[in-house]
């Protein structure tokens, strides 16, 4: 029998064009699965990808980290960034989709299964196929943005999701997202938590993350919590760093944890996460 991992990513691979030129790899299975493998836990990911040398080297690092699925595309999922400018300005550039399948969730076995799509590649047939799974978690980034190639990534507010989509949601363990994200529900971080309870019901864990000001979660039973950040990380880049909370918050979760415990160890890994990338920590 196979060892489950603690966590199984899905999402696709994004190739970030910067303001300054630069190309790199993303996208929220890149960055959840190193966030992971630095917490000294274990992850599996299945992903779509281009030919790109930026994507193929990417994929041997997640390869390196753990059991990989890959499907091919023509070209991976791609988004210009400005991170010059808070908040960051980002444009959508291309796209791919994700087929997932029940027989492949449970070749890539994991303890938790992390659904965090960036640009729709994932749709509900995927989130049905992890039903299997022990804990799920849905990061709803790539679900409440408008995408339209050339322009500006705008947000996308809860009633405009589709039914289906919307049902199938409902029925993971636990949705993340950034107050960004919720930009479209309200622009504050709290009432955007109230009504995401309200669209969602009454059974799931919910958490808002608010960047430097740490993250709300809504417990049923148990209320409305805020944890702060202990140690906020200045002068470095941020990207990747809610795809990192979701994936530690849903690790957590998958290894036993319970809801508060795991959104305080998702917001410590975070920081620790981003001072390596100045060499703080």
């Amino acid at each position: 029998m196979i060892e489950p991992r603690d966590l199984l990513i899905l999402g696709g691979l994004a190739i970030d064009r910067f303001a300054d030129g630069r190309q790199a790899a993303g996208g929220s299975v890149l960055h959840a699965a190193r966030a992971v493998s630095a917490e000294g836990l274990r992850s599996a990911a299945i992903t779509v990808a281009g030919s790109e040398p930026e994507a193929l080297a990417a994929l041997v690092e997640l390869r390196a980290l753990g059991p990989t699925a890959v499907q091919a595309a023509p070209y991976s999922i791609r988004f210009v960034i400005d991170d010059t400018v808070a908040p960051r300005h980002l444009t959508f550039d291309g796209g791919a989709q994700l087929d997932v399948s029940a027989a492949l969730v449970r070749a890539h076995a994991g303890r938790a299964a992390l659904l965090a799509p960036i640009a729709r590649e994932l749709d509900s047939t995927a989130i049905t196929a992890t039903a299997g799974v022990k804990v799920r978690v849905a990061a709803l980034q790539g679900w409440l943005r408008i995408l339209v190639p050339g322009r500006a990534v705008e947000a996308r507010s809860l009633a405009s999701l589709d039914e289906v989509l919307s049902t199938a949601l409902r029925g993971v363990d636990a949705l993340v997202a950034s107050h960004e994200d919720l930009a479209a529900v309200a622009p504050d971080p709290s009432e955007a938590l109230t009504l995401l309870r309200r669209w969602a019901g009454s059974r799931q864990s919910l958490v808002v993350t608010v960047g430097e000001a740490g993250a709300l979660l809504d417990e049923p039973g148990r209320g409305r919590l805020s944890v702060p950040v202990a140690d906020v990380v200045l002068g470095v880049p941020t990207v990747g760093a809610g795809d990192a909370f979701a994936a530690l918050f849903a690790a957590q979760l998958g290894i036993g944890a319970d809801a508060v415990d795991a959104v305080h160890a998702a917001v410590r890994g975070v920081s620790r996460w981003l001072a390596a990338r100045s060499g703080g920590a």
